[in-house]
């Protein structure tokens, strides 16, 4: 017999037969909203948990709607203003995330029941229910999934959170089940249930086997999203739950049940699932970088392959390059190593800069080597290496590059690569080297060739180091600085705010806010992470 759910979390007995128009129990109205029938609970009951899941059919404004299933969270709690707050926050956010990948929500989604025994008021959000198969049944019928697979829905899922930490939302409890592959192949991410917003949520929840560390202490920060992801991708590679593998740790031994899956792809799960979030990539885009090179190491097994695949003139002239001075007569072996490889490395760098504007790493990579390999000394190509690197989340060889490119002798290189590798000595909270080595920048950057949005960077970051340090007055004074000499420096608009807002300047931070939010993006993912701020705050 088909049953309809009451709607009022206090009810004693909340099962009704279909025929009822009423809770027996309590006298709470079993058609929500004049168009929605509880069906069944999809989440087992949570007495400490502030909300609800159901699947509900909709009796909805049109024909199109009648007898549709979709989903309702349901919040049970009115009497906490913030829990208020934080519910809509999130159904105002996922509003806006029109995805495959997400569930979706339609303007009137969001809406209040009031109920009379005992008087409440519930805020309800109904959203979309996806059809298909959850990747825990699939596994199941189908096995272990290949690397081509992995690659394919791992960068699917990654940028489905990409869209939801956007919006400064978490989701908190990404695992298989929670995962569904539709009929066409798109993946979509299901139960919102868990979702968070920000960073730094008190709520103890997630899957045991998938809910990162911190995330069980009630910390979660977004990286903790990672770790459900690189656990999900052990369970979908090998075939086996993550609760299988013994552990004292949150690393996991899980490689040798997977012995086909590439080094370069391992090592990215093994990142995600770092027990410090620290250590794990810092958002959605370093990532998508990340697999960018492992697809790049699965499509050219060595260095040789990319070669292969250049234009043969610059092949030979590689070929010259390298060994040319060595075969050929000495006048003529000089000349070239004079004169000839240090133009074609310059060549090699400007096609890796191109190549880079362009978003294509790996040939970027390839050509700034090239270009130190026909000229060791070639500081731009030193300098764009490190870059390159960074990019890719190599930040060893990222300051290896940088250090390197402070023994040239061109002071714009030198000043730049001072400021690139005092933002990651920040980024890993050495703030006192990176103090020592922007006051070194600014007096560099004296020089009258140094741009003054080099100079801003600097100030930027400066501005940064005091602002972690917690001394505000020079924090300010440095921000200031950098925004009169760039007046798009966007980062120092956004930490310029945040100085503001500790110092109960709310008006002048909010002034800063929306200039962090209307200058252009940056390229560093901390700025798209303070642009979230931004929304969050003009909101």
């Amino acid at each position: 017999m088909a049953i309809k759910y009451c709607i009022n979390p206090k009810c004693s007995h909340r099962e009704n037969s279909d025929d009822e128009d009423r809770c027996r129990c309590c006298g709470a109205d079993l058609l929500i909203g004049n168009r929605y029938n509880l069906i069944r609970p999809l989440r087992p009951p949570l007495p400490g948990h502030p909300t609800e899941i159901f699947e509900v059919e909709d009796w909805g404004k049109g024909e199109e709607d009648w007898g549709t299933f979709k989903v309702m969270k349901v919040l049970k709690y009115n009497n906490n203003p913030d829990l208020v707050r934080l519910f809509k926050q999130e159904a105002r956010a996922l509003m806006w995330l029109r995805n495959p990948g997400i569930p979706k929500i339609e303007p009137d989604g969001y809406f209040t029941v009031d109920i009379a025994k005992p008087r409440q008021t519930l805020h309800c959000l109904v959203m979309e229910k996806i059809e298909g198969e959850n990747l825990e049944a699939w596994i199941e019928q189908h096995g272990a999934i290949s690397e081509e697979e992995a690659l394919e829905w791992l960068e699917q899922l990654v940028n489905i959170l990409d869209l939801v930490h956007s919006q400064n939302l978490l989701h908190r409890d990404i695992k298989p089940s929670n995962i569904i592959v539709r009929p066409n192949g798109q993946l979509a991410a299901i139960d919102f249930g868990t979702v968070g917003v920000g960073e730094g949520g008190r709520t103890q929840v997630g899957s045991l086997g998938y809910a990162a560390p911190e995330q069980m202490t009630g910390e979660a920060v977004f990286q903790s999203d990672f770790f459900a992801l690189g656990r999900t991708f052990v369970h979908l590679l090998t075939g086996r739950s993550p609760m299988d593998f013994p552990t004292k740790t949150a690393k996991l031994t899980w490689r040798k049940n997977a012995p086909l899956v590439s080094k370069s792809l391992g090592d990215l799960i093994d990142d995600l699932m770092e027990e410090n979030y620290r250590k794990r990539p810092k958002n959605t885009r370093f990532i998508l970088k990340r697999l960018q090179t492992v697809t790049r190491n699965e499509k050219t097994d060595n260095f040789s392959t990319i070669l292969a695949s250049l234009k043969w003139q610059w092949v030979g002239l590689l070929f010259l390059g390298l060994i040319g001075s060595r075969f050929l007569l000495p006048k003529v072996g000089n000349l070239w190593q004079e004169f000839a490889l240090p133009h074609l490395a310059t060549t090699a760098n400007k096609l890796g800069r191109d190549n880079f504007k362009k978003n294509e790493l790996a040939s970027a990579e390839f050509y700034f080597r090239v270009a130190l390999m026909l000229d060791k000394d070639n500081a731009k190509a030193v300098y764009n290496l490190g870059w390159v690197c960074e990019e890719i989340s190599q930040f060893d060889c990222a300051k290896t590059q940088y250090q390197k490119a402070l023994q040239n002798e061109n002071p714009r290189v030198v000043t730049r690569a001072i400021n690139n590798l005092a933002r990651l000595h920040i980024l890993e909270g050495n703030y006192n080297g990176a103090a020592a080595l922007l006051w070194e920048g600014l007096n560099s950057a004296e020089h009258p060739f140094i741009a003054d949005g080099v100079k801003s960077d600097l100030h930027k970051n400066l501005g940064w180091v005091y602002f972690q340090r917690e001394e505000y007055a020079e924090a300010e004074s440095h921000l200031q600085r950098a925004i009169a000499l760039d007046k798009e420096n966007t980062p120092a608009y956004c930490l310029l705010a945040q100085v503001r807002e500790l110092g109960d300047n709310n008006n002048t931070a909010l002034s800063a806010w929306n200039n962090c939010l209307e200058s252009p993006s940056g390229f560093n993912p901390e700025t798209q992470i303070w642009q979230t701020m931004a929304r969050q705050r003009l909101n």
